[in-house]
């Protein structure tokens, strides 16, 4: 059996899942007091009874929590120092303005410059009062050993957790690197306390399955390993609604997909039945990062979002208000708006009215002017993704012969909102609605049938004759007659390796990247360089057979 959770902003929902069978099925309200209770009672309404509890092969959690966080910009604070040696300035690439370290590693992964310790007595005499720093070097996946001599340093000044660019990912670019260190330090405590929370609930109801965490890529990490790479969770929530769906009703033509929560709204685009990854990595509060993803985004307008009433109209979210008025909120969110609109029927209508009457003038006209506000918020960011899609680099000879355009034919629906919202999106887009049966569960499904997944990245250079999985630290030297097909066997060996040793189940293995150049010096070649990315192929193990939900 499968156990899948999802921690939403207004929702928990839990699936059990038995040969693709959905044995229970439960949503609660999130209890964002005490996350502990609010999941301990999802599991209460779906495990089954004690001598069985063994059965259960593996337990998936997604959460829209750090999504929320960052929607929300409730980050934790985060000492950002790079190590970026000579070239251009690229201080307005990160989120924060960071710390400069003198030192440089070269294309190559040689240090042709080592840290000079007397230029920089503020940062020695400095004190990590939150205690998280993330650091990162411009070629430090060629070398990360000037990482490793800044993090001890770091720790010796108080810095208890220190996120290194060169271990979470093995790519070159370094701004889409250092941001990804630096969000994984943003999000550390939040996730770290959430992962608490997780592993003290099985345990409190005896489930002693393997716990994963669901990634933005549609693949799994084992909990203990996504504790130190956080920032592979802050897509989890939306990855598990387009996994839900491609269990559920993947789509035959050309769609786009709406996740509709309390906080966010996340969106999605299809193309021959499977969800379009990003291919430059994930953007997060607008700074690319190395997080593969899917392509999508996160809008922070849900069913709870606050309304506000403005001269130039209405803005929905991105705060979370709350409760609708209409269950016993106290102000008017826009799940209310959708009640009184006429889009959406559940509590207490007279509530919901009430509560509209509030902001002034007639409350079906305001209520259609809030709808109005948040359908545009979400056509606008859907736009932008066309846009993004459309002048996105040709990669291969299929995109050069079909072009990258993309046309949707219809929308698909899941979350607990989804069907007010999206009736009233497919109204001003003139497209057809898809709501599967299953929709409100969505989330909790896609996790439970994530394939586990693990990545990694091989750097080699025939010239010094080393190689070096920057995710491991492992830096050995060639063998014989080393090229590109001997490097892709020692990184499946090594992904293999990993894969016994988390207990996972042994599957197809996928080549992210690959790039492969000469080096010259004096004008005659010296070597090779080979960069290299595989991991475990993410997906879902099997469709499953929705049922309707009450809640």
């Amino acid at each position: 059996m499968l156990l899948g959770i999802d921690v939403g902003g207004t929702f928990t929902d839990a699936v059990l899942l038995e040969e693709a069978e959905i044995v229970a099925q439960a949503k609660t309200p999130t209890t964002h007091s005490d996350v502990l209770q609010c999941i301990l009672t999802a599991l209460d309404k779906v495990l089954p009874e004690q001598e069985k509890l063994g059965k259960i092969e593996r337990v998936v959690i997604s959460s829209t929590i750090v999504t929320n966080a960052l929607t929300e910009n409730k980050l934790d604070p985060v000492f950002l120092a790079v190590i970026t040696g000579p070239g251009m300035n690229v201080t307005h690439k990160f989120p924060v303005t960071p710390y400069f370290v003198s030192g440089y590693v070269d294309h190559r992964g040689k240090i042709t410059a080592q840290i000079d310790w007397t230029k920089h007595c503020d940062l020695l005499r400095r004190r990590g009062n939150n205690g998280v720093c993330a650091i990162s070097g411009k070629f430090s996946v060629r070398d990360p050993q000037l990482e490793y001599q800044l993090e001890h340093e770091l720790k010796q000044n108080g810095y208890n957790k220190i996120f290194l660019g060169s271990e979470l990912s093995g790519e070159l670019n370094f701004v889409r690197r250092t941001n990804s260190a630096y969000f994984a330090g943003a999000v550390y405590k939040i996730f770290k306390s959430f992962a608490g929370k997780i592993q003290r609930a099985m345990a409190e109801r005896g489930v002693y399955a393997p716990v994963h965490v669901l990634k933005a890529d549609g693949g799994t990490l084992p909990l203990e390993a996504a504790i130190n790479q956080p920032v592979e969770a802050i897509f989890t929530g939306p990855a598990a609604s387009v996994l839900g769906i491609e269990a559920l009703a993947a789509p035959n033509v050309k769609s786009i997909s709406l996740d509709v929560g309390g906080t966010t709204t996340d969106i999605a685009f299809w193309e021959n039945g499977l969800p379009l990854m990003a291919r430059k990595g994930a953007v997060v509060n607008g700074y690319p990062t190395a997080v593969r993803a899917f392509h999508m985004r996160s809008v922070g307008i849900g069913g709870d979002s606050a309304i506000t009433k403005t001269e130039a109209g209405y803005k929905v979210g991105p705060l979370r208000q709350g409760p609708a008025a209409a269950i016993g909120g106290d102000k008017a969110t826009l799940s209310d708006a959708l009640i009184v609109a006429g889009y959406v029927s559940f509590g207490d209508a007279a509530k919901s009215l009430a509560a509209l009457a509030e902001l002034g003038d007639e409350p079906k006209a305001e209520a259609e002017k809030i709808v109005q506000a948040a359908v545009n918020t979400i056509r606008t960011t859907i736009a932008e993704m066309l846009d993004e899609w459309v002048k996105q680099p040709v990669y291969t000879v299929d995109d050069v012969i079909r072009g990258t355009e993309f046309v949707p034919e219809q929308l698909i629906g899941v979350g607990g909102g989804s069907l007010g919202l999206i009736k009233a999106l497919g109204r001003v887009m003139e497209l057809p609605v898809d709501i599967p049966k299953g929709a409100v569960v969505a989330n909790a499904i896609g996790a439970a049938v994530a394939r586990p997944t693990l990545s990694a990245g091989l750097r080699a250079d025939t010239t010094d004759g080393f190689y070096i999985i920057p995710e491991s630290g492992k830096r050995e030297r060639l063998p014989k007659g080393f090229n590109e097909q001997k490097a892709e066997a020692i990184l499946s060996d090594w992904l293999s390796e990993q894969t016994a040793d988390w207990q996972l189940p042994d599957q197809e293995m996928e080549l992210i990247s690959c790039e492969h150049f000469r080096t010259v010096h004096s004008y005659y070649d010296t070597g090779d360089i080979y960069n290299l990315r595989m991991q475990l192929k993410p997906g879902i193990l099997h469709k499953v057979q929705g049922r309707e939900v009450d809640f």
